[in-house]
C-alpha cells in the first residue's frame, strides 16, 4: 500500500512539472510572437563607452542604429544624428542605452565639463602636472597646435636663459649665448586657450609711472588688440620647475607628429652656413625635401 502511494505521488509530481513547463512554454511563446508582430521603430544605440564631454560629432562613432517595439521607445529618443550635432555628452554614457535628447547638452553647460585632471595619467610611471605658458603666433607655431599635440620646447639665447648651462661643460662657455637648443622634447599639450588682450593693459600692469605706481601715461596708449596664447602642457614637477625658470620671451615651440623619436641634438655649429656645405644645403639633406611615397 506504502509502495503504491509513493508511486502515485511521484507520477503527481512529474505531472505538475510536466504542467508548469508547458504553462511556461505557451506563455513565453505568445510573449514572443507579441514581441515579434510588434510594430518597430528606429533608435540609436550606444555600443561603446562614451565618456562625459564628448563631442557628439566624436560620440557618433559609438552610436549604432537599431530597431526595437514602439512601445519601448523613450518619448525623448533622438531621431537623427544630427540632434546631437554641436553638443556634448552630459554623463557617461555605457553600452546598449537608447539615446535621448537629455544626454546631449550645450558645450557650455557647466554640468557636461570634463575635468582635465582626468587627464593627468602617469607617463612612464611618473605622476603628472601641468604648467601652462604664453606663447604668440610666431613662438606657438602660427595657432596651429591643439590639445592632444605633441611639441618641442626651444630656447633662444640658452645660456643666458637656463642658470648654470654652461657649467655642464666644465664652465668653458662652449654653448653660444645667441644658440638656441631643445629643452624638452615631444611635450604633449593639454590644453589651448586664446584671451585678447590690450596693449595698454599690458603696458598699464608692467610699466611703473614715476610715482612708482603702474599705470600712468600708458594708460593714455591707443587699446590695439593683440592675441596672446595660452597653452598647457602636461609635465612632471620637476619639468614644470624648470620651465618656470625659463624666461617666457625665450620659448618657442615646435609641433612634431605624434610618431616622432626623441632624440639629443646637441649644440648646433653654424661657423659655415649650412647652405655652403655640400653635405647639407638643404634642411633634409643635400637631396633636399623628397616624398615618402
Amino acid at each position: 500500500m506504502s509502495q503504491r502511494r509513493t508511486l502515485i505521488l511521484i507520477a503527481a509530481i512529474a505531472i505538475g512539472a510536466l504542467a508548469s513547463f508547458l504553462v511556461w512554454n505557451y506563455v513565453g511563446g505568445i510573449q514572443d510572437q507579441a514581441y515579434n508582430d510588434a510594430e518597430r521603430v528606429k533608435v540609436f544605440l550606444v555600443k561603446a563607452p562614451i565618456p562625459r564631454g564628448t563631442s557628439g560629432q566624436v560620440a557618433q562613432a559609438s552610436i549604432v542604429e537599431e530597431s526595437i517595439p514602439k512601445k519601448f521607445k523613450p518619448a525623448n529618443a533622438i531621431v537623427s544624428l544630427d540632434d546631437i550635432s554641436g553638443r556634448v555628452a552630459k554623463s557617461d554614457l555605457v553600452p546598449n542605452q537608447v539615446v535621448v535628447s537629455d544626454m546631449f547638452v550645450e558645450a557650455t553647460d557647466p554640468e557636461a565639463a570634463s575635468s582635465f585632471a582626468d587627464n593627468l595619467i602617469k607617463i612612464q610611471n611618473k605622476d603628472q602636472t601641468t604648467f601652462t605658458m604664453n606663447v604668440d603666433d610666431v613662438r606657438g607655431v602660427n595657432g596651429l597646435i591643439v590639445p592632444g599635440d605633441y611639441v618641442n620646447i626651444m630656447v633662444q639665447k640658452f645660456s643666458e636663459s637656463v642658470a648654470g648651462a654652461d657649467d655642464s661643460n666644465g664652465g668653458g662657455g662652449s654653448v653660444s649665448a645667441e644658440q638656441a637648443r631643445f629643452l624638452y622634447q615631444k611635450v604633449q599639450v593639454l590644453a589651448v586657450d586664446y584671451l585678447t588682450v590690450s596693449d595698454a593693459n599690458a603696458a598699464a600692469a608692467t610699466a611703473p609711472t614715476e610715482g612708482g605706481d603702474s599705470g600712468g601715461d600708458a594708460a593714455a596708449a591707443p587699446a590695439t588688440p593683440v592675441q596672446t596664447g595660452l597653452i598647457t602642457l602636461i609635465v612632471p614637477p620637476e619639468a614644470a620647475q624648470v620651465l618656470a625658470s625659463v624666461p617666457a620671451e625665450n620659448i618657442y615651440l615646435t609641433l612634431v607628429s605624434k610618431d616622432y623619436e626623441p632624440a639629443p641634438t646637441g649644440e648646433i655649429d653654424i661657423s659655415t652656413l649650412p647652405s655652403d656645405n655640400p653635405k647639407i644645403l638643404t634642411p633634409y639633406g643635400p637631396d633636399g625635401a623628397k616624398s615618402s611615397k
